[in-house]
């Protein structure tokens, strides 16, 4: 009787020590990694406005409407230089626009296909002030009419970076950066500290839809 117990211990400790193993190799969703941030870029215009785009698929990059609209060159800058882009479509409404530029195989970020759940784990990837590329951190706040709204905070220059979220260790595009929230104090804006809003993935795949 003793031996039989002796040898279910055995067993209870070798599936502890396995359930162990399965526990470490697990995907971890700490931070976006390299491959992720690599799809963010920067995006510029003839007429000195500076933002952000994704690559969604090989040589097209995804960005934010109102960064590019009026402007008769595009430019999308891969590895250390910036390259002569085209317009393909643009929708005002959504703050959605699609560049054609060669993107070097840059791995294309995957479109998220799932809502976002309350206090969701995101993060804000874009280059702020035509400066070097940035992530911040927050969670999912609501989801109005399609903009979502998070606590991860971003600045000027971020407009159609990409607002990044993590199902499995696979890091995945929720939503395209499109502003940060602000208050009236007198007679002018005082930018929250904490406050972004992106166009969902779900706005995006039907734009990208009517083009396809």
């Amino acid at each position: 009787m003793q031996r039989a117990i002796k040898n279910i211990a055995a067993l209870l400790l070798c599936a502890s020590s396995f359930i162990g193993s399965i526990a470490l190799a697990a995907p971890q969703c700490a931070w976006p990694d390299n491959k992720a941030l690599a799809a963010i870029l920067p995006v510029a215009t003839d007429h000195g406005s500076h933002a952000s785009g994704v690559v969604f698929a090989p040589n097209r990059v995804l960005t934010a409407a109102h960064a590019v609209s009026g402007a008769g060159q595009f430019f999308v800058r891969v590895d250390d230089g910036f390259r002569v882009a085209s317009l393909l479509m643009i929708d005002s409404a959504s703050d959605l626009a699609v560049l054609s530029v060669d993107t070097q195989g840059i791995e294309p970020m995957q479109l998220a296909r799932s809502l976002p759940t309350a206090k969701q784990a995101v993060w804000a990837v874009g280059f702020p002030r035509a400066q070097g590329k940035t992530t911040s951190s927050g969670v999912f706040q609501r989801n109005r009419e399609g903009a979502l709204h998070t606590s991860a905070p971003i600045d000027s220059g971020q407009s159609g970076g990409g607002l990044l979220t993590c199902q499995k260790g696979s890091y995945q595009l929720l939503g395209m950066l499109r502003g940060y929230g602000a208050y009236l104090s007198g007679d002018r804006y005082v930018k929250l500290q904490n406050h972004s809003v992106s166009v969902a993935a779900a706005t995006i795949q039907r734009f990208l839809g009517t083009y396809q």
